[in-house]
């Protein structure tokens, strides 16, 4: 039996892809970065769903084409290989030029490797007069772009050490101690292209004094087997469910139940997480949902800082630098989790245990009235069902969640934990010269950045070919004969109508929503639809002639509406490492301005904030928490929550934290 349209990859395919690609250059050596399951047509997956979904007989599954991403090793010369699986058929074959592909663990550990053996590096170790029996650490991360690119694919690699009484730990930081200086590798042949020394006050160009000396600044430690002491008087907090979880998992192991809601749920090594065919009591919502990108450009002016831009889904990859989730950690409560599959750079399957978690948990009241007149109570507790994947991009952690709730609503959360990217500076720096970040300890400088978001959303209001995209906005009518005491306002609404771009307003209360026109609210007469409730961020603060600009092509507006196609899935393009641009992305598509038929749009939202460095970030970040809504409007006739069960002391048995005499359950209020 073929698989669904919308199933994952499995390892048998992958092997399929890796086996046909090396089968087209029998005489070298592949080095697979990715092996990905392509993009299936929209529209030959559509009457599929609309199929199934009326109980009809099913059409022809679409082919399922595999992408295959590698280099030959010892060249710098980057490939891909598009695979019909089924029939095991090349489809398109060819040499991306100018083009790099994303990094992997083993790339990463080459290197380090590399950075610690070279003669030029060692060399700039012994001028520093290191402490005794220090351990040296290296850490790559993507080159990224200034004004003058370079066409090699290579590595920005930041240097630190750990100190005696910390490197046998496991857990020592070494960001508390940045050493001057940072190393270009060329990726190709791993070797050393030149050292960059670190600027160590506002100065804009680092000294180059051959007698600058290691500045021994105290150890900043985090891992609790190294803290002196830690509170004792946090009493347990246990998440039971006696009868078991309210969700159901089909046997294809992707597909969701709970309460209602059902989708498709897969793992993605660049996305993460990909939710797709979302429905609600079989009225189809969204045909895809998930991250598209992010990118985290620093503000710090000095160089080489300036080329300081990390994009961790299209360099690194959100599935790809997955967490292996604990229970009792990183999960609370009764746990399902899905294991993810990558590929080595041979390319066998590998497989990533514990890469996302799923699981309910209680959100708090979700509705609540008392009568005044009987003092009659009713309350109902929202229940949220949780779906997390935690990746780990050197110094950072986010925690992704789609999170879907008893009263209809989606929401998407983010939550920004880890050590920040730091630098050194010196110990007697002045800290009012240097505003574009502050200094954490003692020798240790956070330069100021941004996390920018980017979801891409491809709505199904009520029908999967029948979508289209408005905003509102809440304006004050004139005072005249028809607001004659001058308090009236009321909503007006914009059609989008071709490809744009467009802003967030809070002064307007300008707000997104997704509709269908031909299908009408029975009461309020207006096309049913979600609307995207999502507070307006700060955007991209690099000038617009900077790289970091460029190569940002989701970071000037909130909102960019595109014509749907398969194949622009990336807000800054497919391949972001040392991209200076023209690849494509929100900018580009959402500038061609073309009309938009019934169906055609897809929705692009950027978020994200503005992380302007606190002592108390460090040496670990509390996590900074985003949450943001898609919610109904007219899609249903009443509150959806109506018919959830009310909350009672019964199934609760909640306990007094002093023991007495227990009270009637939602009963009287004290009115």
């Amino acid at each position: 039996m073929a698989p669904h349209p919308l199933a994952q990859l499995t390892a048998e395919e992958l092997k399929t892809i890796a086996q046909v690609a090396k089968s087209l250059s029998p005489n070298k050596k592949l080095s697979f970065r990715r092996i990905y399951l392509a993009e299936p047509e929209k529209a030959l997956v559509v009457p599929y769903l609309k199929a199934e979904l009326a109980g009809t007989p099913l059409p022809k599954a679409p082919p399922r084409i595999g992408q295959a991403l590698y280099y030959f090793d010892g060249e710098e010369v980057f490939v891909e290989t598009l695979v019909d699986i089924g029939s095991r058929r090349v489809i398109s074959h060819r040499v991306l030029e100018g083009m790099h592909g994303p990094g992997d663990d083993e790339e990463m550990i080459r290197v380090q490797e590399a950075t610690l053996a070279s003669p030029i590096v060692q060399k700039e170790l012994e001028r520093l007069q290191l402490p005794a029996e220090c351990e040296v650490i290296a850490e790559p991360w993507p080159y990224g772009t200034d004004d003058t690119p370079v066409s090699g694919r290579w590595f920005q690699v930041w240097m630190f050490i750990n100190t005696k009484r910390t490197k046998h730990t496991g857990a020592g930081n070494f960001y508390g101690h940045p050493l001057d200086f940072t190393v270009v590798v060329d990726g190709r042949d791993m070797s050393v292209v030149r050292i960059d020394r670190m600027p160590l006050s506002s100065e804009l160009v680092a000294s180059e004094d051959p007698k600058a000396r290691y500045q021994e600044n105290p150890d900043s430690e985090y891992t609790p087997s190294m803290l002196p002491s830690l509170r004792r008087d946090l009493k347990p907090l246990n998440v039971i469910q006696p009868e078991g979880v309210s969700f159901s998992i089909e046997q294809d192991g992707q597909t969701v139940h709970w309460q209602k809601w059902k989708f498709t749920l897969n793992f993605d090594l660049r996305e993460g997480m990909v939710l797709r065919n979302i429905t609600y009591e079989g009225r189809p919502i969204f045909y895809r949902l998930a991250l598209s990108e992010m990118t985290v450009p620093y503000g710090d002016p000095r160089s080489p800082l300036q080329r300081k831009s990390a994009y961790d889904l299209g360099e690194a990859g959100a599935g790809q630098t997955a967490n292996n989730l604990q229970l009792g950690c990183d999960c609370l409560g009764v746990i399902h989790y899905f294991d993810g599959l990558g590929c080595s750079p041979d390319g066998e399957p590998v497989v990533l245990p514990n890469t996302i978690c799923m699981h309910e948990q209680d959100a708090g009241i979700s509705w609540k009235h008392t009568n005044v007149r009987t003092g009659k109570a009713d309350v109902t507790r929202s229940r949220e069902l949780l779906l997390q994947l935690i990746l780990t991009v050197g110094n950072y952690e986010y925690i992704l969640q789609f999170i879907f709730d008893t009263a209809g609503s989606i929401h998407w959360e983010v939550r920004a934990t880890g050590i920040m990217s730091v630098t050194p500076v010196d110990l007697d720096a002045n800290a009012s010269e240097m505003r574009y970040g502050t200094i954490v300890a003692p020798g240790v400088f956070a330069p100021h950045h941004q996390h920018i978001f980017n979801i891409r959303i491809d709505p199904a209001i009520d029908g999967y070919d029948e979508s289209e995209v408005i905003y509102d906005e809440v304006l004050p009518m004139p005072r005249d004969e028809k607001n004659p005491h001058g308090v009236g306002f009321q909503v007006h609404t914009t059609k989008i109508q071709k490809e744009s771009a467009f802003d967030l307003d809070w002064r307007t209360n300008r707000v997104v929503k997704m509709v269908n026109p031909k299908k009408l609210n029975p009461y309020s007469g207006k096309p049913v639809g979600w609307k995207i409730m999502c507070p307006p961020t700060q955007l991209g603060l690099a000038d617009v002639t900077s790289m970091h600009n460029i190569r940002g092509e989701f970071i000037n507006n909130h909102i960019h509406v595109t014509k749907h196609n398969d194949k622009e899935m990336y807000a800054a393009g497919e391949f972001p490492w040392q991209s200076v641009g023209g690849q494509g992305g929100c900018r580009t598509w959402s500038s061609r301005q073309r009309d938009l038929a019934l169906g055609d749009s897809v929705v692009w939202l950027t978020i994200g904030f503005t992380h302007t460095a606190r002592s108390e970030d460090w040496p670990v970040m509390p996590a900074e928490c985003f949450r943001m809504s898609f919610k109904p409007v007219g899609f249903f006739s009443v509150n959806p929550a109506l018919d959830v069960a009310p909350s009672t002391q019964l199934v609760n048995k909640s306990t007094k934290a002093v023991p007495g005499k227990p009270d009637a359950c939602c009963k009287k209020a004290n009115l």
